[in-house]
């Protein structure tokens, strides 16, 4: 640099130039002074010669150029195109290869042809690539009929080149094991506008297991219904555990029982026993059974719960039949005991004192040695124990009883079974032929063993009894003597022959033959 701070390049006219030919990066320098060229420097460019503006390189390129006759890139065409010098000049300084081009047939064919737009082939996208003609020319239209091949579109494109196969955990409770969602699932998720995130999936472990598992249809929980209701593969899914055995359908309602029952509501009802002013509650649960069964109306009725408390604290107990020396019994319900008025009976345990004194003291039966043990069927009298000496205005109160509650009279089931279908019967006497009436309870008693039936009717039994009462009176007035036999015997024997009387004597024929002989 010289003492005015001008350089050499200044001194003679240098200037830098871009190289003329596109896409080339590199510059010339042109000396434009007269001292310059004489160095064998170049001069500015010459719009009338194209070489003048290149630099060096492209220079020496270009003079060695000529156009060239390059084949068409249609299959199957033999005609050419030219490609000129500075075309070749643009590939040399870009160093790009040789072109694709059409010759001017070709070109023709491309002008008549349209552009097509194509299916994505990625399933559940709506959008389309394009097929273009210069694919359909290459592919062989216009002379043949052209199918497009599947191509994904633009968007779904860009995407998949970024996609990668990734490891997602397995989606059963408990599996610490893997499965691998592929990139072509992912793009069909992107595709169908769904969040980059992976399905729940199965490994292959849990696959054998519960890759069988599927929509089931199960029985609805309601008594009665026969519907059913869809038990979910995927809430199937949710419920298994890895290393155990498919789970259990859970317990629920149909959608018309679950509508039913959505309407429904719990409803306070009176209590079952008469008197009580009590109610208790009519689920809906209930409700739902009866409706699903058609049942329409009040429910059966129940207890409340204070009755159905007492009701827990009875027993049923074994009353004797009302029949007259029936060895048979009756079960008095807890039911009918609490519509009786029954209270229940409060069971106090005796003191653990007095039972372990009672133990260790036995008593002794006077003669010093200590009590036998009682014989089964002997009623063991207890311990005489001081009165309660009574509080001052308690008499009252002493003299009031507690009303007891007794049960009805009635006949046990046996009675009850050889009634149903007796009448009455009519036993013809033994002497006369007149007919004897056996009512039904009569033939009961007959049939337990208590009576006899009868063979003679009230009229006969009278005459047989008048009969021996006249002997037992001449036996009296005419003793019969020594070694002579007694005519009243005679006169009982020959009336027992004649009259052959049962014995004992029913009640029923006793009353009768009393009332035909007051007639008399």
């Amino acid at each position: 640099m010289g003492s005015a701070g001008f350089t050499l390049a200044d001194r003679l006219g240098a200037k830098s130039f871009p190289c003329s030919i596109a896409g080339c990066t590199r510059t010339w320098i042109s000396l434009s002074s007269g001292k310059g060229l004489k160095l064998g420097g170049r001069n500015a460019p010459d719009p009338n010669d194209p070489a003048s503006g290149m630099c060096d390189p492209c220079r020496e390129k270009f003079a060695k150029l000529q156009p060239q006759e390059r084949r068409c890139e249609r299959p199957g065409c033999e005609h050419t195109w030219t490609w000129s010098v500075p075309a070749q000049m643009e590939a040399f300084a870009a160093r790009k290869p040789p072109p694709q081009m059409l010759c001017a047939t070709c070109e023709e064919k491309l002008a008549g042809l349209e552009d097509k737009p194509v299916p994505c082939s990625v399933p559940g996208c709506t959008r389309a690539s394009v097929f273009s003609k210069r694919a359909q020319l290459l592919a062989g239209a216009p002379d043949v009929e052209v199918t497009p091949a599947a191509t994904m579109c633009g968007p779904c494109e860009g995407v998949f080149k970024k996609l990668k196969d990734r490891q997602v955990n397995c989606g059963i409770n408990g599996c610490k094991n893997k499965w691998v969602w592929a990139a072509s699932e992912q793009i069909q998720d992107y595709a169908t506008g769904k969040p980059n995130e992976p399905p729940r999936r199965m490994c292959d472990e849990c696959k054998a297991v519960f890759g069988g598992v599927a929509d089931r249809e199960v029985r609805c929980r309601t008594s009665g219904c026969k519907k059913t209701w869809t038990w979910s593969r995927s809430d199937q899914l949710d419920a298994c555990v890895a290393g155990k055995a498919p789970p259990k359908a859970p317990h629920r309602m149909c959608q018309s029982c679950l509508d039913i029952y959505s309407r429904l509501k719990d409803v306070e009802r009176p209590c079952r026993r008469p008197g009580c002013k009590r109610t208790w509650t009519d689920k809906r649960g209930a409700q739902l059974a009866r409706a699903v069964r058609g049942k329409t109306g009040d429910p059966y009725p129940h207890y409340c719960e204070e009755c159905e408390k007492e009701m827990g604290d009875l027993e049923d107990r074994a009353v004797p039949c009302k029949t007259d020396h029936c060895p048979g019994t009756w079960t008095w319900t807890k039911a009918q005991q609490l519509v009786a008025g029954v209270k229940p009976q409060i069971k106090e345990p005796p003191p653990v004192e007095a039972v372990a004194a009672g133990a260790a003291t036995p008593r002794s039966n006077g003669n010093g040695a200590p009590p036998a043990a009682p014989v089964e069927g002997q009623v063991v009298e207890a311990a005489a124990t001081p009165a309660p000496v009574p509080a001052p205005g308690s008499r009252r109160r002493d003299r009031k009883r507690r009303r007891e509650i007794r049960p009805p009279e009635r006949r046990c089931e046996a009675c009850v079974e050889y009634l149903k279908d007796r009448k009455t019967r009519e036993i013809p006497c033994k002497n006369c032929a007149t007919p004897i009436y056996w009512p039904p309870e009569s033939q009961l008693q007959t049939h337990l063993g208590n009576w006899a039936e009868p063979s003679l009717c009230g009229a006969c039994k009278r005459d047989v009894t008048e009969a021996a009462r006249v002997a037992q009176r001449e036996a009296l007035r005419h003793p019969p003597l020594p070694g002579q036999q007694a005519p009243a015997e005679n006169g009982q024997g020959a009336s027992a022959g004649a009259g052959d009387e049962p014995a004992p004597a029913p009640p029923e024929t006793a009353a009768d033959e009393a009332s035909q002989s007051a007639s008399n």
